[in-house]
């Protein structure tokens, strides 16, 4: 299948940058080579770095081989050059993410076994918010909002970062209901879709947080064509809105890597 990047009139292929910094997208390996190859034309100057999860650190961490390679169970990102992440992760990788200027918090503990134990990372940062089951986030992602004066609030979803797509600092799509009143009770524009028509491959669907990514400009990146999606004029319209830029692959279906995560 060949892909087409598509781009309203605000929407622009990201520019390579001229001040020699580097632009990072974190995704699973296992993303199909349509979906990178897409990426790579769209996204100029960036650097892709396949993610394998932790089978080659030797931890003996073992999770639901459908995430098992999702940075989103691994990393939490706290800012566009910012990432606290599973101490247990394989040496090689963190020094390339560090040689290429993304800075590293080390966490307190590693993803492992059934949910909610997969669940310590997947924080979705919004603007001044942070979006998790509280009883469930590494306590060095509690630490580092409460130094930035960020707001943490408690829903009942840990998979928070794979439910959320931040649209931008005050705006977000989801599937997931007590996020969405979350969200809207702290005045946030939110557009609320249906569960499921996201591929995740092994499991029944997938979720739109872990689809895409918004970049440090605000160009919201989306794994796939969103008019394949039942919901396609509701979406396309709100991203018109409320996106400062986008960017999604035509003709293709949406596609959960376990997010993107994208550094400046």
């Amino acid at each position: 299948m060949s892909a087409r990047l598509a781009f309203s009139m605000r929407d622009r292929p990201i520019p390579h940058r001229k001040d020699g910094r580097i632009m990072v997208i974190i995704h699973d390996k296992r993303l199909p080579a349509e979906y990178r190859q897409a990426l790579l034309d769209g996204v100029k100057g960036v650097t892709l770095f396949p993610f394998g999860g932790m089978h080659a650190s030797g931890a003996g961490t073992e999770v639901y081989e459908s995430v098992s390679c999702h940075p989103d169970i691994y990393f939490f990102q706290l800012d566009e050059r910012t990432v606290i992440h599973a101490p247990g992760l394989p040496e090689e990788l963190l020094r390339s993410l560090k040689e290429a200027g993304v800075e590293l918090i080390r966490g307190e503990g590693d993803p492992h076994g059934p949910y909610p134990h997969t669940a310590r990372y997947n924080a979705a940062r919004v603007g001044n918010f942070i979006f998790h089951n509280l009883s469930y986030t590494d306590p060095f992602i509690l630490d580092a909002a409460r130094e930035r004066g960020l707001r943490s609030v408690n829903v009942a979803q840990g998979y928070a970062r794979c439910s959320v797509l931040s649209v931008n600092d005050r705006t977000i799509i989801t599937a997931d209901k007590g996020i969405a009143a979350a969200a809207g009770a702290e005045n946030m524009d939110v557009l609320l879709l249906s569960p499921g028509s996201v591929l995740l491959p092994g499991e029944k669907y997938g979720f739109i947080g872990g689809a895409g990514g918004r970049a440090p400009d605000g160009t919201v990146i989306l794994l796939g064509d969103p008019g394949l999606h039942p919901e396609a004029s509701e979406i396309k319209g709100f991203l018109d809105e409320h996106a400062a830029g986008r960017v999604f692959l035509e003709g293709m279906p949406v596609y959960d890597a376990g997010g993107l995560m994208i550094f400046d």
